[in-house]
């Protein structure tokens, strides 16, 4: 017996007809005929998007977590003033009410319980489920397309930062650094000044010169910190304003460990010296190189260690000033330009440094170093940045003082310091005055040219410390006065050219997937 077999219509369609291959078909026709499929995309290129893509993708997750801390934050607001509304007026809420009808239970009434019921809950903040949800996408997304599908990994990843951290140890190492550098500055400078040490170090003028140049950069890179101290204390956001990285950016805490070895290291090169330690094997004269090989390892160092990210920011920001003009100017960079005027004496004398090891020290280098035969075109073009930047007067435009109809005499009216009114008068009053620290040149008596620039440069470097403050303070304020406080990520593409295109891997590792989907090491 034969049974008819009824097959469904669908099984005996013919590919090709089918709707949805037709479709496929003209697609890829229409993909291949595009010359922006077919060209080939550089590897280099394509990991440059991927790393925006990813750094992007991290600042969209923190901005989530923020946006949820600022719901709770909002929640929290409301039950507090709720609270404190109960205990003014006499009124309390009912533990027994499981309604959001108004009830009185004792002559009691459950004002934050209603209130919260019947205007705050219903409202969209008060739920946080649409966060969480994107949470968690963000989170499954990353793990999927970053981490090769490990969700712990993209967690730690992606919560990076976020925890608190604690920098007991950060003060204890800068504590000990400058607490072992006292004594050794101390200790040196009284030998400096024995007969029998300056007889037995030749040139021993011209060493001390030296290490008051390299002193100068040493403290004022200590005085900074002092700046994100002041900084963080007054709630100035100068993580914007720099446009640091929240997730490697340096706590002041952390910052401080950097100067404080350096200084130590230069205390101890210091008392090397002139207690001739190794005198027999080490000339007193090689310490200062010493010093400087030492610092050079310290910054270009490329391993992860010792704030490596917040290194090569300051490498970057100082190389961008060798190319001023080819580039947009950001507030690091004439900042960084500023604090570089500050150090004129130290730059300008690196010449005298390298003479003064090219001739040696036998016998003094001071009358062949000191005094180059053109050495009016030396300083007016040392002078040149400390001139125009007197043309822009501080108080005025980087400061945004010396406001007449002002609140405070003088000042402006919106102030971060307002605490220390005094200070700004007497940051005005200095800061003229040191801008004409130069008349202390004209007497032909007195200490010698050599003491009076150090002191000179010390002068400086206290005056562009103190320019810090009231400087990042006026653009604090001016941000605030302008809405800004977040810049976007920019991505590799723009939103109405998206193209699917595969995404390359990258795993721990440091396999990476190139363009073409191909795994390479």
């Amino acid at each position: 017996m034969h049974h008819a077999h009824t097959v469904p219509i669908s099984m005996h369609r013919n590919p090709s007809s089918s709707p949805d291959k037709e479709k496929e078909k003209s697609a890829e026709k229409k993909r291949s005929a595009s010359p922006e499929r077919t060209r080939t995309l550089d590897p280099e290129e394509y990991q440059d998007a991927r790393k925006r893509l990813k750094k992007a993708v991290l600042e969209f997750y923190r901005y989530l977590e923020v946006l949820n801390n600022y719901r709770i934050l909002n929640l929290t607001g409301c039950r507090k003033a709720l609270k404190k509304f109960e205990k003014t007026t006499g009124v309390r809420s009912s533990p027994d009410l499981t309604s959001v009808t108004p009830h009185f239970v004792r002559g009691k009434i459950p004002v934050q319980e209603v209130y919260m019921k019947e205007k705050v809950e219903p409202c969209a903040f008060a739920s946080g489920d649409v966060i969480q949800n994107f949470v968690k996408e963000m989170e499954e997304q990353f793990a999927a397309r970053f981490t090769h599908g490990d969700r712990k990994r993209a967690l730690v990843r992606l919560r990076a930062g976020s925890e608190h951290k604690t920098h007991y140890f950060s003060t204890f190492r800068t504590g000990l650094a400058l607490g072992l550098a006292v004594p050794a500055l101390v200790d040196g400078i009284v030998r400096s000044f024995h007969a029998d040490t300056r007889a037995a170090i030749s040139g021993w003028d011209s060493l001390l010169f030296i290490y008051s140049i390299l002193l100068v950069p040493s403290v004022f890179a200590f005085l900074v910190g002092l700046n994100l101290l002041v900084w963080n204390h007054a709630r100035i956001n100068y993580v914007f304003i720099f446009e640091l990285d929240i997730r490697t950016r340096l706590d002041h805490r952390e910052y401080f460990e950097l100067p404080a070895i350096v200084l130590a290291a230069l205390c101890y090169a210091f008392w090397f010296s002139f207690a001739r330690i190794g005198e027999g094997s080490i000339a007193p004269t090689t310490w200062p190189l010493v010093w400087l090989l030492f610092v050079f390892g310290v910054l270009i160092n490329p391993i992860p260690i010792y704030f490596r990210d917040s290194r090569w920011w300051l490498i970057r920001n100082t190389a961008r000033l060798l190319t001023s003009g080819a580039h947009r100017v950001e507030f690091a960079d004439f900042w960084m330009g500023d604090q570089f005027c500050s150090l004129l004496f130290s730059l300008s004398n690196l010449y005298f440094v390298a003479c003064a090891y090219n001739v040696g020290f036998h016998p003094n280098p001071f009358p062949r170093c000191s005094a180059p035969k053109h050495w009016e075109v030396q300083f007016v073009l040392a002078a040149v940045p400390l001139l125009a930047r007197f043309t822009q007067s501080d108080s005025l435009m980087d400061w945004s003082l010396l406001r007449p109809h002002a609140k405070h005499r003088l000042l402006r009216d919106e102030l971060v310091y307002s605490s220390y009114i005094p200070f700004y008068y007497f940051a005005i009053i200095s800061n003229v005055c040191i801008r004409f620290i130069w008349v202390i040149y004209i007497p032909t008596r007195g200490p010698s040219i050599v003491l009076r620039t150090w002191i000179a440069a010390m002068l400086e470097i206290l005056r562009r410390w103190q320019w810090n403050f009231y400087r990042l303070e006026n653009e604090h304020l001016g941000n605030m006065d302008q809405y800004r406080i977040t810049r976007e990520v920019p991505l590799p593409y723009s939103f109405d050219e998206i193209e699917q295109e595969s995404d390359g891997e990258e795993d721990g590792d440091g396999e990476v997937e190139d363009a073409n989907g191909k795994l390479k090491s």
